[in-house]
């Protein structure tokens, strides 16, 4: 081989090598779009650039009792009981999206049922610089909690970019879990 196509072979390759390492630097379309992931840990402020999140603590139950309601409500898997302090930083707010996903990637959104949006803090306007305690609820299967994250962000839609609380729950081993837990209507502290 003479040395011109040696030269012309070595550098299509490193062309081609940069190609590619460029092709993987660039970003791909989910991450321009995803949420920016603001971490913390249990039991100190999450710091967004709308609100404040410090989890105090994690409860998981076979049922889940209600404020206001005569029987407590059953699951097919297990209420996940987060308990929280909130805090809007600028202005009244809504915490739209709450959600935990498991280490297996697993996504388990904020449970629905009928009467938690009177008593929980999704259905909580934050108004700013008063701090909120109460509970998120999430419905799924205790052994999916180890190595599981919170994550809370202000809307559920249209949220590219937008600071989302990023909090490991600290569930490394199997959780104990209760017959019933109990939730306490989210006051202001």
């Amino acid at each position: 081989m003479s040395a011109r196509k040696l030269v012309n072979v070595s550098l299509t390759l490193a062309v081609l090598v940069a190609i590619v390492g460029l092709y993987r630097l660039t970003p791909t379309q989910k991450d321009i779009q995803e949420p920016v992931a603001v971490n913390g840990v249990v039991g100190r402020a999450v710091k967004t650039p709308r609100f404040d999140l410090t989890i105090e603590g994690v409860r998981i139950g076979r049922k889940l009792r209600i404020p206001g309601s005569s029987t407590a409500r059953d699951t097919l898997s297990n209420f996940v009981v987060v308990d929280a302090v909130v805090t809007a930083t600028r202005e009244p707010i809504h915490l739209a999206s709450v959600r935990i996903k498991a280490a297996d990637g697993v996504i388990y959104l904020g449970a629905n049922r009928s009467g938690l949006d009177r008593v929980d803090l999704t259905g909580f306007e934050f108004a700013p610089d008063i701090p909120v305690r109460g509970s998120f609820v999430v419905e799924l299967p205790a052994s999916q909690l180890p190595g599981a994250t919170l994550q809370v962000m202000e809307k559920a839609i249209f949220s590219d970019l937008e600071p989302q609380a990023t909090i490991p729950l600290g569930v490394d081993s199997a959780p104990t879990v209760e017959d019933v837990v109990s939730l306490t209507r989210a006051s202001e502290s």
